[in-house]
């Protein structure tokens, strides 16, 4: 129990408390004044929980003892507190070896487990970098997510990734820098089309030198530090010199690089005094809802701007909301030198200790009152403000609809979850069903699902663009879970993409697996195909809505969600299937193998060619394996 758990699959200990079984009269301040005695003073993560055994609340602590038993004094907690004391009934807790892991421990079960009383960062997927990989020869520029696994120099993070490609195609444009993969750029005999629109020197058919190409390397990794100046002023040297020795088109070229530069400048530059790399954050509470307006600055360029709305109790006070997002969102990420919030920076110590530790470097958080730093705050503030509005009114437009869907369905109470079916194929080729879920915040993407269809029986040319059955197969792989109940949420309401026919399969279903008290209906296209024509099935009738309906235009954008997101399931899949080459028919090779395969020989026709020597000194390549290739090709 003193070993550090781990963070990705962190077990649950429950027998930590063993004296507590027979004491199961303890609640509330009781209960945490008796774990308390009990808890070391080292560094972990806690959980308390309420008698029907679910978490109500995930927390960190340098020291548990002295963390825990700071809940005892009622009179020294907020209204949220005082009350998830209350209702606590029983406590888990994991030791680790530093804070640090216990941060990153607590941040992965917040994200697992969702508790009542956490404060709960949504939108907290890898932002990303612009990476210049070493690993080749002619290093190569790209957009890159996910861990730092490459040998390479990363500029970012880029909150939005708008901003990430916009920066990368000027890149391109002012350095004329190779984006190709090894395998594109090993198999080229003459330039590709982006040496053509000048974003690439065509370093693949050695139309430029190593040499000079490491220089552009260098001049760019300038630019992205923030020396845009120097950079500048030596492409206009450069111009001027091809000018006066009538070198027209070097010099045209050279004017358009240092276009490309100005256009970076010019939409992402902003000064702020004393200040490069800096990050800004401001909160503002609406009704219970909160926004978190985030502005993110490095090397003196802007990186992007981004709104999240964290999920939180509705008496959650500003600053603590605040400092569980700012743990939670530098959990997985480097975090700047400065950080501008608008609280008191009082309430913000425990993060500067945490994240000094964990970038070994120092952090400060201040609450600017005066000055620049504070003009960018109120506008981080303004936006805000304006954004939390603006999410306000759309959860009420959405809750309004769903108020529609309960009269017109004639339903008990709201839909807590609507689930929206479709299927996508090409003439019965690469099918795909799936679903997508609608809860009383809006669309949740996170509850989405594909289903390749199998055809478990086996299917004639007809039974393939048979709708009806891949629908069948569908419903039926979706209610085999719900009845293994493998942790599923039944739906309120679901919708099928079709007519009568479909709904009919649908409800013949649920009514096999004992859930027709599921609300169901389908849309169809009406005359002509045209929309606002739709026609809605229920069990019992047809129904053509107003065109102007507000309830029309809800189903109609739900259903456009679930075939937007069907054909792009259906796409992939399609894509995927149809790229295949020989590589994938050699024995014993997988994806590594087959990534070395075509990093050292190119193509397929250089591999016919290799010798048996070649294939053994192949990266991650036995003897055995390499045998069987050379066999495969020569036999």
């Amino acid at each position: 129990m003193t070993k550090a758990q781990k963070p990705d699959s962190p077990p649950v200990i429950k027998d930590s408390f063993p004296q507590l079984r027979s004491n199961v009269s303890l609640k509330g301040q009781e209960i945490i004044k008796y774990i308390s005695k009990t808890l070391p003073h080292k560094p972990g993560v806690y959980q308390m929980e309420n008698e029907d055994g679910k978490i109500l609340y995930i927390g960190k602590a340098k020291n548990l003892a002295k963390r825990v038993i700071n809940y005892a004094s009622l009179n020294n907690l907020t209204r949220r507190l005082q009350r998830m004391v209350s209702m606590t009934k029983q406590m888990n807790f994991f030791v680790t070896n530093t804070e640090i892991e216990a941060l990153l421990l607590e941040c992965n079960l917040i994200k697992r487990h969702k508790p009542r009383f956490n404060i709960i960062l949504r939108d907290d997927k890898s932002f990303p970098y612009i990476l210049i990989n070493k690993e080749y020869e002619f290093p190569r520029i790209l957009k890159y997510r996910g861990a730092k696994k490459y040998k390479g120099e990363y500029f970012g993070p880029f909150v939005s990734p708008s901003v990430a490609d916009y920066t990368l195609i000027s890149l391109q444009k002012a350095f004329l820098l190779r984006s190709c993969s090894d395998t594109v750029f090993n198999n080229r005999t003459r330039p590709c089309l982006l040496y053509d629109i000048k974003r690439c020197s065509a370093p693949c058919v050695k139309y430029i030198s190593i040499k000079n190409y490491d220089e552009t390397i260098q001049d760019a990794k300038k630019f992205l530090n923030g020396n845009t100046k120097k950079i500048e002023s030596k492409l206009n040297k450069l111009m001027v010199n091809a000018s006066k020795n009538q070198m027209y088109e070097e010099a045209g070229r050279l004017r358009d690089r240092i276009k490309s530069i100005n256009q970076i400048q010019k939409y992402q530059s902003v000064y702020i005094k004393d200040m490069r790399n800096i990050d800004i954050f401001a909160i503002k509470i609406i009704d219970g809802k909160s926004c978190i307006h985030g502005m993110f600055y490095r090397n003196g360029s802007n990186y992007g701007n981004k709104s999240f709305f964290p999920i939180h109790d509705i008496n959650a006070r500003d600053n603590e909301i605040l400092e569980s997002f700012l743990f939670q969102f530098y959990a997985d990420k480097e975090a700047p030198p400065k950080i501008l919030v608008n609280c008191d920076k009082k309430n913000f110590k425990d993060v500067e200790n945490i994240l000094n530790a964990k970038n070994k470097q120092k952090i400060i958080i201040q609450n600017p009152i005066t000055g620049e730093k504070y003009k960018h705050i109120k506008l981080a503030e303004k936006n805000a403000k304006e954004n939390i509005k603006l999410k306000k009114a759309s959860l009420e437009n959405h809750h309004q609809a769903l108020l529609k869907l309960k009269k017109f369905l004639k339903l008990d109470e709201l839909p807590n979850r609507i689930e929206v079916y479709d299927n996508s194929h090409t003439f019965g080729n690469d099918s795909v069903g799936v679903m997508i879920v609608v809860d009383q915040d809006g669309l949740s993407p996170k509850n989405y699902r594909k289903y390749n269809i199998r055809f478990n029986t086996t299917p004639d040319d007809h039974s393939r663009i048979d709708d009806y059955y891949m629908m069948k197969e569908v419903l039926s792989r979706r209610i085999k879970k719900i009845n293994k109940k493998e942790d599923v949420v039944i739906p309120d309401v679901i919708i099928i993409d079709g007519g009568r026919g479909q709904l009919n399969v649908v409800k013949n279903i649920l009514k096999e697996n004992k859930l027709d008290t599921i609300s169901l209906m389908s849309v169809s296209k009406g005359k002509k195909r045209n929309a606002g024509k739709e026609i809605i099935h229920t069990p019992s009738e047809n129904i053509n809505l107003k065109i102007n309906d507000p309830l029309l235009f809800f189903i109609q954008r739900i259903r456009d969600e679930a075939h937007r997101f069907a054909i792009t399931a259906h796409r992939s899949r399609r894509d995927k299937k149809s790229v295949h080459s020989i590589f994938d028919d050699l024995p014993g090779i997988g994806p590594k193998r087959k990534k070395s395969l075509l990093t050292k020989f190119g193509s397929a026709e250089n591999l016919k060619k290799a010798s048996l020597e070649d294939l053994r000194s192949t990266k991650n390549m036995p003897d055995i394996i390499a045998n069987q290739i050379y066999d495969f090709f020569h036999s």
